[in-house]
C-alpha cells in the first residue's frame, strides 16, 4: 500500500514537472526578452512634454518671485538698511527659495510618477500583445544586441494614445 502511494506520488511529480517544463523557458523554448530606453520613451510622450512645459513655466514664475525679493534686498542695501533688516530679508529669501523648491519637487514628482505608471502599463500591454516574457530597462542591461532594443517600436506604439 505504501509502495502504491509512493509510486503515485512520484508519477504525479513527474507529470507536474513535464507540464511545467513544457511551459517554462529553456533551450527548446527560449524566453522572448527585450529591453528599452525608458527615459527616451518617457520623453517622447505628449504627457511628459506637457508636464515639462508646465514645470518650466512654474519654475520661471518662482524664479521671478525670488528675483523680486533679491531686488528688494539690493534696494535695502542701497538705502542703508540695518544689518538686522538685511539679515531678516536674506532669511526671507532663503525660506521662500526652499518653499518653492519643495513645492516644485512634490508637485512634479507625483505627476511624473503618474505618467510613468501609465507608460509602464502601456508597455506591459505592448509586451503582452507581442508575447514578450520579459522587458528590461536598458539601465539594467549589461549587454544586449540592438535587435533586442524595442525602444523605437514602443515609442511608435505609444503615439496611438
Amino acid at each position: 500500500m505504501k509502495k502504491l502511494g509512493l509510486i503515485l506520488t512520484i508519477a504525479l511529480v513527474l507529470v507536474g514537472a513535464l507540464v511545467i517544463s513544457d511551459n517554462a523557458s529553456g533551450p527548446s523554448n527560449p524566453a522572448k526578452i527585450a529591453y528599452l530606453d525608458l527615459q527616451k520613451v518617457l520623453q517622447s510622450t505628449k504627457e511628459w512634454q506637457d508636464l515639462n512645459k508646465n514645470y518650466q513655466e512654474d519654475f520661471a514664475f518662482y524664479q521671478k518671485q525670488l528675483d523680486n525679493l533679491t531686488k528688494e534686498y539690493q534696494d535695502m542695501v542701497k538705502s542703508g538698511a540695518s544689518s538686522q533688516e538685511l539679515a531678516t530679508k536674506q532669511q526671507e529669501i532663503l525660506t521662500k527659495k526652499a518653499q518653492y523648491e519643495q513645492t516644485l519637487q512634490q508637485t512634479y514628482n507625483s505627476k511624473t510618477q503618474v505618467i510613468l505608471d501609465q507608460i509602464k502599463k502601456r508597455i506591459e500591454n505592448y509586451a503582452t500583445f507581442l508575447d514578450y516574457d520579459l522587458v528590461l530597462s536598458n539601465d539594467s542591461v549589461v549587454y544586449g544586441k540592438g535587435t533586442y532594443d524595442i525602444t523605437d517600436m514602443v515609442i511608435e506604439y505609444l503615439k496611438g494614445f
